[in-house]
C-alpha cells in the first residue's frame, strides 16, 4: 500500500533534480562582453536627467566610465564584406556612468536587449587616471573578482590615455578589436620589451598579500589602426595605487630579474659599435644573506644563451674564442646596466617591490620574513635599503652563417 506513495514521491523528486535545464538561455539571446574599458567620467557635471547611459546619482557627479565592447553574433560571418547585406561592425561599445560598477551593469538592461554576459570576457582596460588614485585599482576590480560568470583568465591593462579609446581601434586583420587586443598582448614571448599578460586571476593574489606589481601598459595609434604595448605600470601593494610606469627598456630588464625573460635581443657595444645578441633565458637564481635583517644582500645570478643576431663591427672574426668572448662581456655589461637602472626605479622612485623579492624572503627565509615582512614595503621600508648585485653569465651558441661582413 505504501510503495507506490513513496516510488510517486520519489520520481517527482528525481524530476526536480534532474531537471538542468531551467535557466537556459538561447545563445543569440545572450549579451557576450569581451571586453570592457573603466575611465573617469569626460564631464565633471552630474549627470543630466534622461541622458542616455548617465546615473542620476543623488551623491554627486559619477566615479567611472565604463565601456562595454558586445559581440554582435548576426554579423561576425559577414562583418569583412561591404556588399552583403549582413555587414557592417560585428561589435557594438555601449558607455555608461555611475559610482558604482554594478549598479552601472544594471543601467545596460535599459539599453540593450541582451543583458551582459561575462564568460567570455577578455579584455579589462583601467585608465593611468584611475589607476594612480589611492585603492581605486582594486575598487574597480572588485565587481570582476565577485561576478560568478567572470574567468579569472581575463587580462587586465593600464592605459595611457582614455581606455576606451582601446575598444575603439580599428584592425585590419580582425573583426572584433577585442580579440586584436587580446592576441598582442601574448606577444611577451617574442619580444622581451613586453611584459607577460597579467591576469584578473594574478592580480588577485597580489592584492590579497598586499604585494607591489606590475601590469601591461598599452595605448592606442592615433589613426585608430592598432595599439601598442608600452612598457609597465607599477602598482604599490600598500595601497593598490600606480606608483609609475617602466619605460620598454627597463621592462626588459625586470622580465630579467624576475625570470620572466623569454626571448629577446640585447644589444651589446663592442669597440664601439653594435652587436646584437639573440638570448633566450637559460636560468635564474636567487641567494639572499640574511644575517643583517634591516639590510639583506640579495645576488640574482642571469644564465643566458643565444646567438650573434647582427654585427656592425667588421673587425670581429666571430669565429676566434677571443672575439666570442668580447661579444659574451659586452652583452653581460649591457644587462648589468639595464637591470640596475630598473632596481633603482623600483627601490627609489616607486619604493616597490615589484621583483617579487619580499616573496623570495617568504619562501625560503620565513622567520627572517615574519620579523621585516610588515616593514618590507611599508613602515621602515627595508625594501629599499636592501643591497641588490645582478651577476650575469652569457653564452654565444652560435655566430650565424658568416665570419665578417663588408661595410
Amino acid at each position: 500500500m505504501l510503495k507506490t506513495p513513496v516510488s510517486v514521491l520519489f520520481t517527482l523528486a528525481l524530476l526536480l533534480l534532474t531537471a538542468g535545464c531551467w535557466d537556459r538561455v538561447e545563445i543569440d539571446e545572450r549579451g557576450f562582453v569581451i571586453g570592457v574599458a573603466i575611465d573617469v567620467p569626460k564631464s565633471s557635471q552630474k549627470p543630466e536627467q534622461g541622458k542616455a547611459g548617465a546615473e542620476k546619482n543623488p551623491r554627486g557627479k559619477a566615479r567611472y566610465a565604463v565601456t562595454y565592447q558586445f559581440v554582435v553574433t548576426g554579423k561576425l560571418q559577414n562583418a569583412g564584406g561591404s556588399n552583403n547585406p549582413g555587414s557592417g561592425q560585428a561589435y557594438l561599445n555601449l558607455t555608461s556612468e555611475g559610482d558604482a560598477l554594478f549598479d552601472i551593469d544594471k543601467q545596460l538592461a535599459g539599453r540593450t536587449s541582451r543583458f551582459p554576459y561575462y564568460e567570455h570576457l577578455k579584455v579589462i582596460a583601467i585608465s593611468e587616471e584611475i589607476a594612480r588614485k589611492e585603492h581605486e585599482f582594486a575598487r574597480v576590480l572588485d565587481f570582476f573578482l565577485r561576478e560568478p560568470e567572470m574567468r579569472r583568465s581575463a587580462k587586465v591593462f593600464v592605459t595611457e590615455g582614455e581606455a576606451r579609446n582601446l575598444l575603439n581601434v580599428e584592425p585590419s586583420n580582425e573583426k572584433l578589436p577585442v580579440m586584436y587586443i587580446n592576441s598582442v598582448s601574448e606577444n611577451s614571448g617574442k619580444n622581451a620589451r613586453i611584459l607577460p599578460e597579467t591576469k584578473l586571476g594574478d592580480i588577485h593574489e597580489y592584492l590579497l598579500g598586499q604585494r607591489s606589481f606590475v601590469v601591461q601598459r598599452m595605448m592606442s595609434a592615433e589613426d585608430r589602426h592598432e595599439v601598442k604595448l608600452e612598457g609597465a605600470a607599477v602598482i604599490r601593494g600598500e595601497n593598490s595605487q600606480m606608483a609609475g610606469a617602466l619605460g620598454p627598456e627597463e621592462t626588459e630588464g625586470l622580465n630579467l630579474l624576475t625570470g620572466k625573460f623569454r626571448t629577446g635581443i640585447v644589444k651589446a657595444e663592442v669597440k664601439d659599435e653594435l652587436v646584437v645578441c639573440d638570448l633566450f633565458l637559460k636560468k635564474r637564481t636567487i641567494d639572499a644573506d640574511v644575517s643583517n635583517p634591516q639590510r639583506i644582500r640579495f645576488r640574482i645570478r642571469i644564465e643566458a644563451e643565444g646567438a650573434v643576431g647582427e654585427s656592425y663591427q667588421q673587425s670581429l672574426e666571430v669565429l676566434k674564442r677571443k672575439s666570442v668572448d668580447m661579444i659574451e662581456q659586452a652583452a653581460e655589461r649591457e644587462i648589468v646596466r639595464i637591470t640596475k637602472a630598473v632596481v633603482r626605479k623600483l627601490q627609489h622612485d616607486f619604493q616597490a617591490d615589484a621583483m617579487g623579492l619580499g616573496a623570495n624572503l617568504q619562501q625560503n627565509h620565513y622567520k627572517v620574513w615574519k620579523r621585516i615582512g610588515d616593514n618590507w614595503e611599508k613602515g621602515k621600508r627595508y625594501f629599499t635599503q636592501c643591497e641588490i648585485q645582478v651577476e650575469p653569465r652569457v653564452i654565444i651558441r652560435r655566430t650565424g652563417t658568416v665570419n665578417r661582413s663588408n661595410r
